[in-house]
């Protein structure tokens, strides 16, 4: 597979993700008008919303088995079709009964991307992490665009459908693109011989557990993003008295923040810088703490500043953390793992709508602060599971010594590179004053100073081995600068 059709084909399945995530918002940053539309209560559209969940439930298994018989890009192709049966649709009808068929049918549409575009980021390049989190932000970039359009277009008396027709051309366009588009070759279907997640006979008690916490959190996770992003417009005009385009960027602020909080895991984990456990723990009692302040607080600026630090701990990438922890416990059933994470998740996105359609009819402020009950048993279960997380996978209690570690490697690797730097500059300008990489006198002035350094007189012997090895990995790069002939 050739750079540039990586690069065109990357580029498409992005864009597609960026469709995606206005199709995440499109009907919850409409309610008012689609219940207009519909002749229905608020509590009716959101029960619309929740046939997004069966859709996700009733495909995620099936379309990702038939992806890996039938290929990467008709299932591509799938979910861009049906998007875009479901941006038409819905402002062709009138009806809330054929609107939650669609509604079921964007689901799908959430499926089939799936399972037609990780596997392919997956089969195009073994550095898929840096993929995924490109896919996440893409999705957010789509969350960040929405809510002001809408807002705009409402202050402007514009008509709601406007913005279904745009995500609509965009697919059309990226499915001409994406014909043109040549897939990377696909792995080979294999079935394993055992999905077990226990691959023993004996089942500890704290391996049901975490099972157990880890389902619970693909739902509580997934619940969290999808009640306040249904929710937190409404709230911001019904409640907090905002005008419409204050309420609606509320939303766009939490996007931008998923988007740095992305960013910031991705940095933190790539560099083992806090272990993930610590890292879901804290963030989630932070996700409650500002929670708890966005729900009970009137001050508008500070609503607004949670709101974006809301976007960077409970939609940063978190859900995929605890999905990387359910995985990392049981490697041998990574497929299994994956689809009972995200069945959870996809039954969040059914209930949560119903359910907090139903509070609705009491007030708007009830549905949001809804979230905090679902925060709560996030922080609970994971206060929990941190205690058994540690007895299960770290039984010699060195995890805390190892994460010290991974630290000081990380400055030792950071250290070395600018060292090496200073290596090829000191190396250029030999080569240029036709000097002799080999330095006696410099070595044993280095050697002489690292003795003197050292404290534990025992271990000499070790840093001394190290340092000469350093010195011999210094000389051969200077070595080939020389025989280049040339400045890198």
């Amino acid at each position: 597979m050739t750079k540039s059709n990586r690069i065109r084909l990357s580029f498409v399945l992005y864009l597609n993700y960026f469709v995606h995530g206005m199709g995440l918002l499109i009907l919850t940053q409409n309610m008012k008008a689609l219940g207009n539309v519909w002749g229905t209560p608020l509590a009716t559209v959101s029960y619309v919303i929740s046939g997004v969940g069966i859709g996700r439930l009733l495909a995620y298994y099936l379309l990702g088995s038939l992806s890996d018989r039938y290929g990467r890009k008709s299932f591509v192709y799938v979910g861009m079709l049906s998007y875009l049966i479901f941006f038409i649709g819905i402002i062709l009808t009138k009806d809330f009964r054929v609107a939650y068929l669609l509604a079921i049918l964007a689901g799908v549409a959430n499926s089939a991307l799936d399972s037609g575009t990780y596997p392919t980021f997956l089969e195009m390049s073994r550095e898929n992490g840096a993929a995924n989190i490109l896919i996440k932000a893409a999705m957010s970039i789509g969350e960040f665009v929405l809510p002001i359009f809408v807002g705009l277009n409402e202050n402007l008396g514009g008509w709601y459908g406007s913005i279904f027709i745009i995500a609509s051309a965009v697919l059309l366009i990226n499915f001409l693109l994406l014909s043109r588009t040549q897939f990377p070759k696909q792995t080979s279907y294999e079935k394993q011989i055992s999905h077990r997640l226990m691959s023993g006979s004996k089942i500890s008690g704290s391996r049901i557990s975490l099972i157990a916490i880890l389902s619970v959190y693909g739902y509580t996770s997934m619940a969290l993003m999808i009640l306040y992003t249904q929710w937190i417009t409404l709230y911001g005009t019904d409640i907090l008295h905002m005008n419409n385009m204050e309420a609606h960027f509320l939303l766009s602020l939490y996007s931008i923040g998923s988007i740095v909080g992305v960013l910031l895991i991705f940095f933190i984990l790539n560099r083992s810088l806090i272990n993930e456990v610590k890292l879901i723990v804290g963030l989630n009692s932070l996700s409650l703490f500002v929670l708890l302040i966005i729900c009970f607080s009137a001050n508008h600026l500070l609503i607004s500043i949670c709101s974006f630090v809301f976007g960077i701990t409970a939609a940063g990438g978190i859900m995929q953390v605890g999905l990387n922890i359910f995985i990392s416990l049981f490697p041998q059933a990574k497929g299994r793992v994956t689809g009972i994470y995200f069945s959870f998740g996809s039954i969040a996105s059914f209930t949560v709508p119903i359910i907090t359609g139903r509070l609705s009819e009491i007030s708007t402020a009830t549905a949001l602060r809804a979230d905090i009950i679902v925060a709560l048993v996030s922080f609970v279960i994971w206060a929990i599971g941190q205690r058994l997380m540690a007895a299960s996978t770290e039984p010699s209690g060195c995890q805390k010594e190892r994460n010290q570690i991974n630290f000081i490697d990380y400055w030792i690797l950071k250290l070395l590179q600018w060292r090496f730097k200073l290596i090829r500059t000191i190396g250029i300008k030999k080569m240029n004053q036709n000097g002799s990489i080999f330095d006696p006198e410099r070595e044993k002035q280095i050697m002489t100073k690292i003795d003197r350094q050292i404290a534990d007189a025992e271990n000499v012997s070790y840093y001394q081995a190290i340092y000469q090895t350093i010195l011999a990995s210094s000389k051969e790069y200077q070595s080939q600068i020389q025989e280049k002939g040339r400045i890198r």
